[in-house]
């Protein structure tokens, strides 16, 4: 190990060291898990009518998040998330339904989906999961949807998501109207990034 790795790692230590002995660190530290824990016991209350009907459908989750986690297909949890997804739960516990519905089977609810995201209000964790799953939903037919909801500067820097659906398309206005995003200042450093790695 070099001397400068060993002066780093001590240094390191040394802070660490210096934390754990602020009491005033360390209670904010406990008041924040203790605020973690308790949000997380929030969602995980207000979720159980949707893990009782998923698990009725035969899908044994401790959370919706773990949907989102997974490989495994689930066919048959699409429409109950998609039901789910309309009820006021918690903005994280809506965020998850819907990144779970952000699958290729998904598709069927495309106009549900969008008429969601547009009345979600800009700056919610559920705004940005539903322009995920519309990003993955999205195919040729819904195109032009996709890229007035991508130009439509009320939505915010969710519209970032539409960007990896414009790229995937191979139509010639998925490719004008990605181009024409660099000129948006929420996406212009994306698009550009973007288009710098298509070089």
């Amino acid at each position: 190990m070099s001397s400068s790795k060993k002066r780093d790692d001590s240094a390191t230590e040394d802070f660490l060291a210096r934390l754990e002995s602020n009491p005033e660190y360390v209670a904010g530290r406990a008041r924040l898990n203790e605020e973690l824990q308790r949000q997380h016991s929030e969602w995980r209350r207000a979720e159980a009518p949707l893990r009782a009907e998923l698990q009725a459908a035969g899908l044994d989750v401790a959370s919706v998040w773990d949907l989102v986690n997974t490989v495994a297909p689930y066919p048959d949890a699409l429409p109950i998330l998609l039901k789910h997804l309309r009820r006021p739960y918690p903005d994280r516990v809506r965020e998850g339904i819907a990144r779970a519905l952000a699958v290729r089977d998904a598709k069927f609810g495309w106009d549900e989906l969008t008429a969601l995201y547009i009345a979600e209000p800009e700056g919610t964790n559920a705004k940005r999961g539903l322009a995920v799953a519309l990003a993955a939903v999205s195919h040729k037919a819904v195109l032009d949807d996709v890229i007035a909801l991508a130009h439509d500067r009320r939505h915010g820097t969710s519209r970032l998501h539409f960007l990896r659906a414009l790229r995937r398309s191979r139509d010639p206005r998925a490719r004008q109207a990605f181009e024409d995003l660099e000129s948006d200042p929420q996406l212009q450093s994306e698009v550009r990034r973007l288009l710098k790695r298509r070089k």
